[in-house]
């Protein structure tokens, strides 16, 4: 059995959880959008919830993450919701073929064939499959992961926006179907605040928002690495702890990172590593830009502004500091 020198914790989500647990237990009724800044928890929340539940045999849960998949195309859209297995054994491959949507769905190699020819629709393939599910009295969720990477793909038409026709798909089949359950996680705060001012969409969807830890549970954490990731190189006084809080905050990743790498380095090496990674990443993005040094200069005193004091702010610039992590 192999030991890791450190684990993974996972600190004061039970709110969180409870929250998903009761979202799940009602009957499907809307889309649950889950959201929050890069590194708060919202992957490992999920997977976390994947594991409580999974054996659990009303529900057929599923977690698809996109931030893994490459994406450019309507084909890599079918490529990543459709995986291939060879499960069946004895017979020809071209006959028993099997493929599956999330894990859910385990269609015949000329289903296969007339969705790849984009002569079959996936989201009546899907359709079907949760109607099946539902006589067999099994819940069906599906949980996306980093869901605004859809964004910019077309159906095979070049029409229609895929993510548009996706999320109109989920909306039939939460809200007025009630097949299935879907949550979608993402780290764009700027895709969520597009769905949210949507008025079709945002009466058809729940928003729940992963913060970053409180400097309460990060001190708990802290002052207990033995038990939270069964460290037992070193420990750390309060002095070290509020250096680290003061440095990353609340950022679980980061805060994981930073006790990994004092296995090998002193705790003001690993910070003044991560300091200067800051600022080159603010100069980087900053660089011979005076629209994003002018919006930048908004929060060098204040970390929090209304949108009311960015006013004559290129919103598309807005957007795609929030895209690239630089605010939130």
């Amino acid at each position: 059995m192999i030991r890791f020198k450190i684990d993974v914790t996972f600190i004061n989500r039970e709110k969180e959880m409870a929250e998903l647990r009761n979202y799940l237990e009602g009957r499907p009724n809307s889309i649950l959008f889950l959201y929050g800044p890069k590194s708060s928890g919202k992957t490992t929340l999920m997977y976390r919830l994947f594991e409580q539940i999974e054996a659990e045999k009303r529900y057929k849960i599923n977690f698809l993450n996109l931030r893994e998949i490459f994406l450019t195309s309507y084909d890599d859209f079918i490529d990543a919701f459709f995986k291939s297995s060879n499960s069946e054994k004895g017979l020809k491959t071209g006959t028993r073929r099997q493929y599956s949507l999330f894990g859910l769905f385990k269609l015949d190699a000329f289903t296969e064939k007339m969705l790849k020819k984009h002569q079959e629709d996936p989201f009546l393939v899907m359709e079907r499959e949760f109607q099946r599910l539902a006589k067999k009295g099994i819940q069906p969720v599906i949980i996306i992961d980093e869901f605004h990477k859809l964004d910019g793909l077309y159906l095979p038409d070049k029409q229609k926006r895929l993510m548009v026709e996706l999320m109109n798909f989920f909306v039939a089949m939460t809200k007025e179907s009630h097949l299935c359950h879907v949550i979608i996680a993402s780290s764009d705060a700027f895709f969520i605040e597009q769905v949210y001012v949507d008025s079709k969409l945002r009466k058809t969807s729940k928003f729940m928002e992963l913060d970053y830890l409180e400097k309460e549970d990060v001190f708990v954490w802290l002052r207990d690495i033995k038990k939270y990731n069964q460290i037992q190189a070193y420990t750390l006084d309060e002095k070290q702890i509020e250096i680290i809080w003061n440095t990353v905050g609340g950022s679980a990743w980061e805060v994981y990172s930073i006790l990994e790498d004092l296995f090998q380095y002193p705790l003001d090496a690993v910070i003044s590593k991560i300091k200067r990674e800051k600022t080159a990443m603010i100069a980087d993005w900053t660089f011979d830009d005076a629209a994003r040094n002018s919006l930048l200069r908004y929060f060098r005193k204040q970390p929090i502004r209304k949108l009311t004091e960015l006013a004559g702010t290129d919103k598309n610039i807005l957007g795609q500091a929030v895209k690239d992590n630089i605010l939130y």
